[in-house]
């Protein structure tokens, strides 16, 4: 079956009353099933302009729904993101996405009452953190995402950005440039443990640990000022999220008051002539690295944004939204294996076995996890943190997840694979479970206009999108089953 086939059975399948027109809400009803939101910037940019066979906007500043005929939908039908999804030509094919997204709303609500853990407590806004928030946000690589409770939620990146700035650091400079400078090896020990961050040659043991990630950030536009330095990792971050992350001040300048032990390490470095620029009597430099650093921890992020970083990992360095090629291939590739064994504290050894895919925790109560398999990336956002820093109900939904999927790289092989994906396939053909996701999906798509509601619209904007090859042809006669 070809594209324009699958196209014309998706617009029969919308037409329910088989009268040769479908209401715009409809259209975006089938979309957020899949994952693909109203608010999804190439949505809008596909409606943008678009007109009814009456000359009424497809949708309107007072969200007003309008009914599209055949020719108005093959317009819209041309931008790829909705060709792929009304084809079945997504990461993560829609019922299988909407059985995820079920899970995650189970998993959620299975949590809520989950309270051990506290918050972390060696600066003012970790400590005051709200113990309670609690949301699981997820999103692949063409940009499907579903998320439940505070994703919204402001919180520091902390730990969490340490992956990215690893990312720069290969995008500038390359592997092996980079790593003359920082180790590939797990440290054997804490995230900041005077003792065991260095290694035997005078290097920060991985980029994963606080001297690491120093000696990284002092590799990405070296003999820069510092602003300019900090402009490019805030770039980054909007080039794979789509939005710009602030500084949060009060923390910015709480950790800065209390990281005693990152200068030390910066002066460590610096003075076994291992802080990439730093001669031994330059002073300044160990003082910028750690600034740069705790700048990069201190920015403002929330699970929703933090995850569409999470799949542009997922999506071989290209952001899910604006299809940008942040890093290479072999640069995402490098980050999420330096994230499968050196990601999770002093517990990556034990999340490893347990879980078996890339992830990153900061002390804010971030976890982001990425599913190469699927080309996905979730990420939780819970304050409250065990006994080596991480999340409590962050790591128990990445474990249930992946108990639940069978998504383990190394217990999904032979009958043990051949038993998940059974277990699998019976899920999403359950007809309780399907009506179950969509209802999920139809709560995450909220406030959708439907004739004679008031339900908030999609604003218009303007944007570009590669446009798919499939032309539509009206069916013979109106109301035609195809």
């Amino acid at each position: 079956m070809d594209v324009s086939e699958k196209l014309l059975r998706s617009y029969a399948t919308i037409d329910t009353d088989d009268d040769g027109r479908i209401w715009s809400w409809e259209l975006l009803n089938t979309l957020g099933r899949a994952g693909i939101m109203p608010d999804d910037p190439r949505v809008r940019a596909a409606l943008d302009g678009v007109r009814d066979a009456a000359g009424r906007p497809a949708i309107t500043p007072y969200a007003q729904p309008v009914q599209l005929d055949l020719d108005t939908f093959a317009e819209v039908a041309r931008h790829e993101v909705i060709q792929r999804a009304l084809t079945g030509d997504l990461a993560v094919p829609a019922d299988e996405f909407a059985a995820f997204a079920q899970a995650v709303e189970r998993i959620h609500n299975d949590l809520l009452d989950e309270r051990s853990g506290e918050t972390a407590d060696y600066i003012p806004t970790l400590r005051d953190a709200d113990p309670e928030k609690f949301g699981i946000a997820i999103c692949t690589a063409d940009g499907q995402v579903f998320s439940i409770g505070d994703t919204a939620a402001e919180f520091s990146v902390q730990s969490t950005s340490k992956p990215f700035n690893y990312a720069i650091a290969l995008e500038q400079l390359g592997p092996e440039e980079v790593h003359r400078w920082v180790g590939q090896e797990q440290s054997g020990g804490p995230f900041n443990d005077p003792l065991l961050s260095l290694g035997a040659d005078g290097r920060p043991h991985n980029p994963m640990i606080n001297a690491g990630a120093i000696g990284t950030l002092a590799l990405v536009d070296a003999g820069k000022d510092l602003s300019a330095r900090f402009t490019t990792v805030r770039d980054t971050w909007a080039a794979m999220t789509g939005e710009r992350p602030q500084l949060h001040g009060a923390t910015f300048l709480a950790e800065r008051e209390t990281g005693f032990g990152n200068v030390m390490f910066a002066n460590a470095l610096a003075r076994n002539g291992k802080l990439y620029g730093a001669s031994p009597t330059d002073r300044r430099a160990p003082e910028d690295a750690t600034e740069l650093y705790t700048m990069g921890c201190s920015l403002t992020m929330t699970a929703d944004s933090l995850v569409k970083a999470g799949a542009t990992l997922a999506n071989g360095g290209v952001a899910p939204l604006s299809g940008r090629q942040v890093f290479s291939e072999e640069t995402a590739a490098r980050v999420l294996s330096m994230m499968g064994h050196s990601g999770m504290y002093n517990d990556s050894g034990q999340f490893s076995n347990e879980v078996g895919l890339p992830a990153k925790s900061g002390v804010s109560g971030n976890v982001l996890m990425v599913v190469p398999s699927k080309r996905m990336a979730v990420v939780v956002f819970s304050p409250r943190l065990d006994a080596v820093g991480n999340s409590v109900r962050g790591v128990e939904v990445c474990k249930r997840l992946v108990n639940e999927f069978g998504l383990h790289p190394y217990r999904s092989m032979g009958a043990e694979r051949g038993r998940a994906a059974g277990q699998l396939t019976g899920a999403l053909n359950g007809a309780d479970r399907r009506a179950e996701a969509a209802s999920a999906a139809d709560r995450a798509l909220g406030g959708l206009a439907r004739p004679g509601s008031g339900g908030a619209g999609v604003a218009q904007t303007t944007g570009t999108e590669r446009a798919g090859t499939a032309t539509l042809r009206r069916p013979s006669q109106p109301g035609q089953q195809l």
